[in-house]
């Protein structure tokens, strides 16, 4: 099941991008005034031949088109998350196969264009039906996804390909069995810095009458994946959450946390031997981004000596004997250097 909601985490934007309405400042009227702008005709041109493509893009994503869906897309093109065309294609032949009916919709909240490069940015959803497990449940899951983020295109001659892209919020469940009446709450932070703890907790409001379980892992987002191992946790009613900290990757990978949460009901068969039925199991996956840390050092001013040459001015240099700067600063003119004045007659 993780393997599942991981593939579709990645892949949850790329197939999703041209749902009306759209929303565009460089194509929606201007407010009723005494001065009406006009859009420049080239710009409503590159804007209709970007929704074009977009609209291209959804059609061959929903009738699981692959060439449909590739055809938009540059050979060189790199993802937000470093993955190549060669792996989206994986990814979306793993989705599809997983997801047979999977549907996409896409809100264009904007779309820039400056010269031979635009920006899409867009609010994507896909729903779907999780196959039957049978160690789970006898009838089929439901799969959600929501992502926030852009697609980078560039024109190339008459036509714009999609060079890159960025998800900014991604959120994917699986659901089986009834959980309508359980709270459950996974908060992650959305972006950590490279190689920095941060701290994941899911929380689990237990139905009465039953016992419930989770598990909370971590994972980068490389394709091919791999997966991390956990073990499942028993909840009470004293004890409703469960808490890990992880450690971002220090090669700024960005990263999904996996939180599966399970209850069952406790009652009693004909014999009044207790039973224990599996009712529900959900998984969550949230996306955290990975932000590169700074290898900018600055110069401290307190590792920095301040010398006085002859004629009183003042030269500032790093400390290279471990001297403090106090005890530098303490020396004035007839000190460091002392000033020997004009030679006598």
């Amino acid at each position: 099941m993780r393997k599942i909601v991981f593939s579709l985490s990645l892949i949850t934007m790329l197939a999703t991008s041209a749902a009306l309405p759209l929303v565009s400042h460089a194509a929606k009227p201007a407010p009723s005034s005494p001065m009406r702008m006009e859009t420049p005709k080239a710009d409503l041109q590159d804007m209709t031949a970007v929704q074009e493509v977009l609209r291209d893009l959804m059609a061959a994503s929903n009738r699981h088109d692959m060439e449909g869906v590739l055809k938009h897309y540059s050979p060189n093109f790199i993802s937000g998350d470093s993955l190549s065309l060669k792996d989206i294609r994986g990814l979306i032949q793993d989705t599809w196969k997983m997801f047979p009916d999977i549907k996409y919709e896409s809100q264009i909240l904007e779309i820039r264009i400056n010269g031979d490069w635009t920006t899409v940015e867009s609010i994507d959803t896909a729903t779907a039906t999780a196959k039957v497990d049978p160690v789970i449940s006898t009838k089929p899951g439901t799969m959600k996804s929501r992502s926030r983020g852009m697609l980078y295109l560039h024109r190339l001659g008459k036509h714009w390909e999609i060079q890159s892209d960025a998800t900014l919020y991604e959120k994917a469940t699986i659901t089986y069995g009834p959980f309508e009446n359980v709270n459950i709450d996974v908060e992650t932070p959305e972006q950590v810095f490279s190689g920095e703890p941060y701290t994941a907790r899911v929380k689990v409001g237990v139905p009465s009458g039953n016992i419930a379980f989770a598990t909370l892992s971590q994972e980068a987002l490389t394709y091919p994946q791999h997966s991390s191992k956990d073990k499942f946790r028993t909840l009470s009613s004293d004890k409703t959450d469960l808490e890990r900290i992880f450690k971002a990757n220090a090669t700024n990978n960005n990263e999904v946390v996996t939180a599966t949460v399970g209850f069952t009901e406790i009652g009693q068969d004909e014999q009044e031997r207790p039973t224990i039925n599996l009712k529900g199991i959900l998984t969550v996956v949230k996306r955290v981004n990975v932000t590169p840390k700074s290898t900018f050092k600055e110069e401290n001013p307190a590792q920095q000596v301040v010398h006085y040459t002859a004629d009183g001015k003042v030269k500032v240099e790093p400390n290279t004997t471990g001297n403090s700067a106090e005890d530098d600063t303490m020396s004035g003119p007839n000190q460091s250097e002392p000033d020997m004045g004009e030679p006598q007659d």
